[in-house]
């Protein structure tokens, strides 16, 4: 059964069109991806489909009756009401139900029992029962708990909640409110992975009709069986998950690629024969041509519409090897421990993923490393030479009262105007866009923002706390790329699956109030975590083989461990070195050695034998890497 039916729908805001010619039509029960940059018109869909926007023309229809629920990036909830208050909220006609069955029950009591009341009495049993009456206290716990809410947050006001916990209340009343239709515009902004997956397995048992706006490609492959992509012009349509979208995109998009270049290489041969015999004795045969490449439809190129922030991230130069190592840390706040016991270590160059649930400690522990926070207890050391630059999700780096020109002119003071529009150009901030409040952007154009005020001036260590929420899905391919090209180190704190299959290559956990070790990206953590729950049901026949393959394996473990203790060796060596140079360094800026000439000359001497050693014990060492 079709639910919405949009036919020829153009839309404009603030006189600005938007799109045009937009059909579509949603079915009971479908599951869509609704795909497009930043800017393209997704949200505008989203409420014309909702009647809160009359489009400028073409029609749109509802099956009568249709109930539609709708998740906005940002979300306003009564502030005196607790997180039991808001989600039973949803109820409240069957709330009412069941009060009035009791009333009708004291009646019977006291001898009214009419024959009209009895009606009434059974229709309104039989109403409580099919909508749930008996079970939407379980499935109130089931949503909230699949959410990532704790028991103890049932009666806890939301004042008191984040934007992010705010989210999760206002999609676990959506959910549970089971309308016909469910439009979600990024559902996973604020969920840890396990909610994630909740979210995954829920929706796709839901008998309601699905629409999701996501920069999450692997929840879309996983939620979806319809991908629509959304144009200036029009919409494609595809029957299949995004995986399927991207494959069969792509093969679209080549077969249009050889169209365009072949209707471009003929209206180049009928404009030369019309140049050539427009005087001539073809004169006619010319202006019948001409007649006829007026009326021909031009092919638009199929690339026309692929605008994407274009990311480039520059490296400040070589840090230290060991760039960032974090032993002991444990923090907790108003008497209750966050994490105890945490260690880590990142090295030059290295792309390192953090991984938990929320309230883990994810943000505490990169605060902790960026000094905005004392530990409690361990130590952080930084590495010499090393330049961060740090992306929060929260997005603090943004003052709501600049323009964007000037959020980015913080950075850089010295730059011209000029340099920095251009710059801006990059992450879509094109013509007076640059004089945009920062208040009055979208959350996408936010994250560009923030991402091209981080990666303006050169580092050698990104801390990137949630970098793809708000960002389209080419905006996040982009960053995926520019990743791969930055040779500094990165520390990505994600819910993003597929993101941090693309970019990282360590990951740590938090587990067990402390983190974890999982030397590969996420699929690679993915399934241990399912080797390990398995690993209790492997029967003994099994167990047996496997000790035999593992004997064979020995000695090539020994001769790894061989290779791990020099490199190992060559490490250290290049700590020493490093740190000497470092202990030179101070002493070179020691008022008493400066006025000592001789003593002056010879660290320096001293200092640069010492980096022409480190030099090569830096090639040795990327000898090693590359074996």
């Amino acid at each position: 059964m079709v639910l919405t039916d949009l036919h020829s729908v153009s839309a404009s805001y603030s006189g600005h069109t938007v799109f045009t010619d937009i059909s579509i039509q949603i079915k009971s029960g479908e599951k869509i991806a609704l795909v497009g940059r930043n800017g393209i018109g997704k949200t505008t869909l989203f409420r014309l489909i909702l009647g809160d926007m009359t489009p400028d023309s073409g029609g749109i229809t509802h099956t009568r009756g249709i109930r539609a629920g709708y998740l906005p990036q940002e979300v306003e909830l009564d502030r005196s009401w607790t997180l039991y208050d808001e989600v039973l909220d949803a109820f409240s006609e069957l709330i009412a139900v069941s009060k009035r069955i009791e009333e009708i029950e004291l009646e019977i009591s006291t001898g009214e029992s009419g024959e009209e009341l009895l009606r009434e009495y059974g229709a309104l049993q039989e109403r409580f029962e099919s909508e749930g009456g008996f079970t939407y206290k379980s499935s109130i716990d089931s949503v909230l708990q699949g959410l990532g809410f704790e028991l103890e947050e049932y009666h806890k006001p939301l004042r008191l909640f984040s934007g992010g916990e705010k989210a999760r209340a206002y999609l676990a009343k959506l959910l549970l409110a089971k309308p016909d239709l469910l439009l979600l515009d990024e559902p996973t902004n604020h969920l840890d992975i396990p909610s994630t997956q909740w979210l995954e397995t829920y929706l796709a048992e839901l008998e309601a009709a699905v629409v999701i706006v996501s920069h999450d490609r692997l929840f879309l492959s996983r939620t979806t069986t319809r991908t629509v992509e959304l144009k200036p012009v029009g919409l494609d349509d595809y029957p299949g998950n995004f995986d399927f979208y991207m494959k069969e995109r792509s093969a679209r998009r080549e077969l249009e690629s050889r169209a365009f270049e072949r209707q471009r290489e003929e209206i180049a041969r009928i404009e030369d024969f019309i140049q050539k015999n427009i005087a001539g004795q073809k004169t006619k045969q010319a202006q019948s041509r001409r007649k006829m490449l007026s009326k021909m439809k031009r092919l638009d190129h199929p690339d026309t519409d692929s605008r994407a922030a274009s990311l480039n991230i520059k490296s400040s130069g070589r840090s230290h090897l060991k760039l960032l190592n974090a032993q002991g840390l444990a923090k907790s706040f108003t008497g209750r421990d966050v994490f105890s016991d945490v260690s880590l270590e990142i090295e030059r160059g290295e792309k390192v993923g953090l991984i938990g649930p929320n309230g883990s400690g994810k943000s505490t522990l990169v605060k902790i490393i960026t000094g905005e926070l004392e530990p409690d207890a361990g130590e952080v050391k930084v590495g010499g030479n090393v330049i961060p630059a740090y992306f929060d999700q929260e997005l603090s780096i943004l003052d709501p009262n600049d323009t964007v020109i000037d959020s980015v002119w913080e950075e850089k003071p010295t730059a011209l105007a000029s340099e920095l529009r251009s710059y801006l150009g990059r992450y879509l901030f094109e013509g007076e866009d640059v004089f945009k409040k920062v208040s009055a952007l979208s959350g996408g154009e936010k994250s560009r923002l923030a991402l091209a005020k981080i990666f303006l001036l050169p580092a050698n260590f990104l801390i990137l706390d949630e970098p793809t929420n708000h960002l389209d899905i080419p905006s996040c391919e982009q960053l995926e790329r520019a990743l791969e090209d930055y040779d500094g180190a990165a520390l990505i704190i994600s819910h993003d699956r597929y993101f941090l299959d693309k970019t990282v290559s360590r990951i740590y956990a938090f587990e067990d109030n402390s983190v974890r070790l999982y030397l590969g990206n996420y699929s690679y953590y993915a399934e241990k975590k399912t080797e390990e729950a398995e690993a209790g049901m492997v029967p003994s026949e099994d167990r047996v083989r496997e000790k035999d393959e593992r004997k064979g394996e020995w000695e090539q473990l020994k001769e790894k461990r061989r290779i791990r203790k020099q490199f190992e060796k060559l490490e250290q060596k290049i700590y020493q070195t490093e740190d000497k140079i470092s202990d030179i360094q101070i002493l070179l800026e020691d008022e008493e050695v400066q006025r000592d000439w001789e003593r002056l000359a010879s660290l320096q001497r001293e200092k640069a034998e010492l980096e022409s050693e480190l030099e090569q014990l830096y090639r040795e060492y990327d000898e090693f890497e590359h074996e």
